[in-house]
């Protein structure tokens, strides 16, 4: 079952989706959500954007780590796709503006927080030892 994940996991597919995934979720109309629902969880909305980023830079990070025969190029490489990621997620933003949702800058703080946090897994991972 390892290996078969892990083979998936190498293709860009996965990334991929994720990131069409991403654009269907947050170009959706909203939903309206009681208040009361909104209290309970405050800030869970930072957390979903935060994971979608960083799940999406995990993925392109699983994809690109067999391709580099060097951590710190691969982490350079793995630096682009966060700035790239993050961009992304300013993007989208926008586009929520567009389809009727909120324009939030914080959003777009913790898309890039959630992207960083996935750079940094990689970077701990690899570190030399």
């Amino acid at each position: 079952m390892k290996k078969l994940f892990q083979k998936y996991l190498v293709t860009k597919w996965p990334p991929i989706l994720w990131s069409v995934i991403i654009f269907i979720l947050l170009a959706m109309p909203a939903i309206s959500i009681a208040k009361e629902n909104q209290l309970a969880f405050p800030m869970l909305d930072k957390i979903i954007h935060a994971f979608l980023f960083g799940f999406l830079v995990l993925l392109w990070g699983f994809y690109l780590q067999p391709k580099y025969c060097s951590a710190s190029k691969f982490l350079f490489a793995l630096t682009g796709i966060v700035f790239l990621s993050t961009f992304y997620g300013i993007c989208m933003e926008y586009v929520q503006l567009w389809v009727g949702r909120d324009f939030d800058v914080w959003d777009m703080l913790a898309d890039g927080m959630g992207a960083a946090a996935a750079w940094l897994f990689f970077a701990v991972k690899n570190r030399p030892r």
